[in-house]
């Protein structure tokens, strides 16, 4: 067989023989019947891709990740083919994102563009490759008759027409390395796109592909993507719209759907489309559809129906999962199994873009996810097995919060817990525990909200164990709601001890926000209910604690008269850091009395106390007086010593409203001195701390930077009795 030709293309026949001058070379079988010679310029050049998605919006970095890797391609410039992953969760927008960057780059690719949907996920069954190749092979202009029959063999014709030349491919819809592999270029100088809601990680390692990940849309874009499917009506009714938003996870496929829902419906409300979405049972009913392909609950599914039994029921266990990102320690509880295995079955998820992965050992799912994830669960799994589930996470979340609290506030006085104690993370330290707590405050915040009466008795002991750390933090509004649940949990159980305990702490958290007749009736009943069950320690809690209120009212005698009796008791029982704390509040009180060289000596006693224990956030609260102290009866080294060793202690703790305290103090020594500057910079780092903890401490604070900036030389100002009352004993 003799010939000239750029290309020739062998499919038949018996003995292959070829002389003369032969481009490209292509053998793919036994020949039988004729050979047919195609030149390149003769081949059809295939125009494949969708129409362009319309109202497309944001996606801006994503866009820049894919037309890098096209620069950086160039010609034949580049080894072996380019290859882009697209991943990212059911309706996120990979397709759009695949096809509104191809259709911008489509003349970078003069010899075609190839497109295929391989249906990985949804209702009909995967395209197989060799269906694929033979429609890519009659779209370069193979005659059906001529196209192999294996497999093998169409991927090597198919490799061997796209060489040499620019063409775009774009698999969309993928679903396993081996649905795809058969259908990339071999020639560098083509570009392979594929779409999938998995991170086909076997194409990473063995074929070199990029990997360009499709998160939820911004918050701008999403309201971009309204305003273009609704119109004006989202600047008429922004408050609806921004909920709207919220409700739709910011997701781009439920976003058309609530907007579809907009558009055909155009005398409702957008007020009335966002309060039905906002209710969870029937939200993705209202994200529904005729068309499969565009409800959220059924493009969700064709995701969930492709996980491994385990990693499904993991999925379904973030369905009754009360709070919002978790770890592998959290999912471990909910499912009775090892953190390792937790592991295994998130990794799973992730893949599969059922659950976010922000790379720092916490995971998330979009809250319409978490949604179908729920209805699931109770279609699959009995109401034992979930509230089963929830009782174990309750547990590693109480004992877990002990493990961090005996951390960060050693020496408490401990109650016993109920409950299993699971698996939970090592804290190294301060450090470690505090970020733990600091983390975990949603959920444990969240959990307070499960409607369940066997978890009453967890309930006010999750909150007792939570105190020390709300008195650290100052999250008062966590700190009165997790409480008022706990007591309410007391009363449905009849427990007068455990009444008597959450009254008593959420005492403080009332007293720190100003509302003096609040606490003061939770500290009377607390008082009368541990005199009820007989425990004296408690008591003696509920008086010294009632002393603040006093305190605040300005009976500064009858106070300290019932901070005695208190402390007479903790001596006798040796609760030392009780009467630490007991010696910190009856010097504040003396320092408002003006006795400041007794109050020096009380504080005095009480940070030896504090040192000895090793406690820094109450030994931070003392320096502060110390300093108030100080400054009051004109010690102004002394003072200034003393706040900044607050500075250092609250920082070494965590406490960022002792650290504003501190700056607070220095402010007014420095304004005292004449350092208007000086003063000035403590003070705005003060106010900045206490307005981001709604401090009500930050009313006082603008008093004084008012004065300062009216008076030349600011004058010694006496402090408030408001100021913080210092630690309760419990």
């Amino acid at each position: 067989m003799h010939g000239t030709a750029d290309r020739l293309v062998v499919a038949g026949g018996a003995r292959n023989e070829v002389s003369g001058s032969v481009g490209t070379v292509v053998q793919a079988g036994t020949i039988v019947g004729d050979v047919h010679f195609q030149t390149s310029s003769s081949l059809p050049v295939p125009q494949q891709l969708p129409p362009a998605p319309g109202g497309f919006v944001g996606r801006s970095e994503q866009l820049e990740e894919l037309s890098a890797g096209s620069s950086e391609q160039s010609g034949t410039s580049q080894a072996g083919s380019r290859i882009t992953l697209v991943c990212g969760t059911a309706g996120v927008g990979k397709t759009a994102l695949a096809v509104h960057w191809a259709h911008q780059v489509r003349a970078d690719f003069p010899d075609g563009q190839l497109y295929v949907d391989l249906r990985g996920y949804g209702p009909n069954r995967p395209l197989d490759p060799g269906e694929v190749l033979a429609g890519f092979l009659r779209a370069l202009g193979i005659p059906v008759e001529e196209i192999p029959d294996a497999l093998t063999e169409r991927a090597a014709l198919y490799r061997s027409l796209l060489a040499g030349r620019r063409v775009l491919v774009v698999l969309d819809n993928a679903c396993a390395e081996n649905q795809v592999r058969p259908l990339l270029p071999g020639s560098s100088s083509c570009r392979a796109l594929v779409t999938s809601r998995r991170v086909l990680s076997g194409l990473i390692v063995s074929e070199g592909a990029a990997l360009v990940r499709v998160d939820l849309l911004t918050a701008a874009a999403a309201l971009e993507l309204f305003r273009t499917l609704v119109g004006a009506r989202v600047d008429e009714e922004p408050a609806a719209a921004d909920s709207v938003i919220r409700s739709c996870a910011r997701l781009p496929l439920a976003l058309r759907v609530a907007g579809q829902a907009a558009r055909l419906r155009p005398s409702m409300s957008l007020a009335d489309l966002a309060a039905d979405l906002r209710e969870r049972e029937v939200q993705l009913d209202v994200l529904g559809d005729d068309d499969p392909s565009t409800s959220a609950r059924t493009v969700f599914s064709w995701s969930y129906e492709q996980l491994s039994g385990d990693a499904a029921r993991a999925f379904r266990a973030l369905g009754v999962y009360p709070g919002h990102d978790f770890d592998a320690y959290a999912l471990a509880a909910l499912l009775d199994i090892t953190s390792r295995e937790a592991g295994r079955a998130i990794d799973s998820l992730v893949r599969a873009h059922l659950v976010q992965d922000p790379g720092c050992g916490r995971f998330d799912v979009h809250d319409l996810l978490r949604s179908y994830a729920e209805e699931i669960a109770e279609q699959h799994d009995s109401d034992h097995d979930r509230r089963s589930a929830v009782r174990r996470l309750f547990d590693y979340y109480l004992h877990t919060a002990d493990k961090a609290d005996r951390v960060i506030t050693p020496h408490r006085y401990r109650i016993p817990l109920e409950g299993v104690v699971r698996a939970s993370p090592v804290f190294g330290g301060h450090d470690d525990a505090l970020a733990w707590l600091n983390t975990e405050r949603p959920n444990t915040t969240a959990i307070f909200q499960v409607a369940d009466p066997v978890l009453d008795s967890h309930m006010w002991q999750l909150a007792y164990t939570l105190r020390g750390y709300y008195f650290l933090s100052k999250q008062w509004k966590d700190w009165t709601e997790t409480h008022e649940l706990a007591l309410e949990s007391t009363q449905r159980k009849g427990n007068r001890y455990a009444e008597a305990q959450t009254r008593n702490n959420l005492g403080l958290a009332l007293l720190e926000q100003g509302k003096l007749d609040a606490a003061a009736d939770h500290y009377e009943k607390a008082r009368k209910l541990f005199e009820s069950v007989g425990d004296i320690h408690g008591v003696s809690n509920a008086l010294a604690n009632r002393a603040g209120v006093l305190h605040h009212l300005g009976d500064n005698e009858s106070a300290l008269q019932e901070l005695e009796r208190a402390l007479t008791c903790y001596e006798q029982t040796g609760a030392r850091r009780n009467a630490a704390i007991t010696l910190r509040r009856m010097a504040r009180i003396e320092i408002d009395l003006r006795l400041f060289d007794a109050a020096v000596l009380r504080l005095g006693r009480a940070l030896n106390l504090f040192g000895d224990l090793g406690l820094q956030l109450d030994a931070a609260i003392a320096f502060n007086c110390l300093g108030e102290a100080h400054h009051q009866a004109g010690n102004q080294v002394e003072a200034r010593q003393a706040h900044e060793r607050a500075v250092t202690l609250s920082n070494e703790c965590g406490s960022r409203f002792e650290h504003a305290r501190a700056h607070h103090g220095l402010g007014r020594i420095a304004a005292n001195q004449g350092r208007t500057l000086e003063a000035e910079e403590h003070w705005e780092e003060a106010f900045a701390t206490y307005t981001a903890l709604g401090a009500p401490e930050v009313s006082e604070l603008n008093d004084e930077r008012t004065t300062l900036r009216k008076t030349p030389v600011p004058r010694q100002r006496r402090e408030s009795p408001r100021q913080n009352p210092g630690s309760q004993n419990e």
